[in-house]
């Protein structure tokens, strides 16, 4: 399975999530498996029947609702989506607390806590400096250069590779099944041009 699915499909999932379509984290894990799977709309149709969102709920409605229109619903919830205006100029991605809203759907409520742990430590040592309780002023492990999005988004990725391969096996088991492609492919999206 393709770790980073199609945007058409993640979109599917970010606005179910969003409009209160997802009532439980069965349905959200259902969507995330169907996406992970498809390989176009019939298959994605097909796979959440298999994953156990049945044909005649809401949210096999509006499921095919979207990949009948995708333009109209992302023009429409361009916002809730994580899409920038045309022609606005793209918000930093560092200390940015939208960044926990756009890959909430796409987390468990485990996930969701480990990460926005790790993203908040992440953003604190792109300071040049910070302070440590055991170590004091010290300069931060990511303080490097350049700090546009694109440069940090890469070291990101970087980051969230080595929690998924740390040396402790406890921190191994927390970072295991986390979408990090997908919530990359988020990510890039809102903040890269």
């Amino acid at each position: 399975m393709p770790s980073t699915p199609d945007l058409l499909y993640i979109d599917v999932l970010l606005l179910s999530y969003r409009l209160g379509r997802v009532r439980h984290g069965e349905e959200r894990a259902a969507l995330l498996a169907a996406a992970q799977a498809a390989q176009d709309s019939i298959g994605f149709m097909q796979a959440l029947e298999n994953f156990g969102i049945t044909h005649g709920s809401r949210l096999h409605h509006l499921v095919g609702q979207f990949l009948a229109a995708p333009s109209y619903y992302r023009n429409h919830y361009s916002t809730i989506l994580g899409i920038p205006e045309e022609g606005t100029a793209r918000e930093s991605f560092l200390s940015n607390v939208k960044v926990l809203y756009l890959v909430e759907p796409v987390l468990t409520d485990k996930q969701q806590k480990f990460f926005f742990d790790a993203y908040w430590w992440f953003s604190g040592n792109h300071e040049y400096t910070y302070d440590d309780k055991k170590k004091g002023h010290v300069i931060g492990v990511y303080a490097t250069e350049p700090k546009d999005n694109a440069s940090t988004l890469a070291r990101f990725e970087d980051y969230l590779t080595r929690l998924q391969n740390h040396k402790t096996q406890l921190m191994r088991e927390r970072w295991k099944d986390f979408p990090i492609g997908i919530v990359l492919a988020i990510l890039r999206r809102t903040f890269l041009s």
